[in-house]
């Protein structure tokens, strides 16, 4: 089965999301501080009239910080959890990349095995193979 994907680049590894879940692709400005909360949490950013807690990934997965600059990009994506009080609860996220590429189609039976990649393994969904290129689509479950 085929379906669309965001690309991005983060530690040097190409990362994606499938296009579903995203609603937007941002510049990164400032952040609001959210007092008391993870060190991978930036903060908060208005988009669409709501508030989204921003996400630094290479924080997040324990990888080297890298210098913000120009193709430093916040990819907004829409996460449905199941809990028990709410069964479709909907949660918005900015997920900070390194850059954001292009919009792919893959083929979900081209899994790629004995990959080695610096993001931890209970953070990918699956690894692709697509066009000669390694894809990592992320698992956003914990968030």
């Amino acid at each position: 089965m085929q379906k669309s994907v965001l690309t991005f680049f983060l530690d040097q590894n190409l990362c994606a999301v499938d296009i579903t879940h995203v609603l937007e692709v941002v510049n990164l400005g400032t952040p609001t501080p959210i007092p008391c909360a993870d060190p991978y949490i930036e903060g908060l950013i208005y988009s669409r009239n709501q508030g989204l807690t921003v996400i630094n990934l290479r924080k997040k997965f324990g990888l080297a910080e890298q210098t913000i600059d120009k193709n430093t990009k916040i990819i907004v994506i829409e996460v449905t959890k199941s809990t028990e009080e709410n069964p479709d609860q909907v949660s918005l996220y900015g997920l900070v990349a390194d850059e954001v590429m292009d919009v792919v189609l893959i083929d979900d039976e081209s899994l790629a095995d004995n990959v080695k990649t610096s993001i931890p393994q209970q953070n990918i969904e699956s690894i692709i193979r697509h066009d000669g290129k390694t894809i990592i689509m992320l698992n956003f479950k914990d968030f």
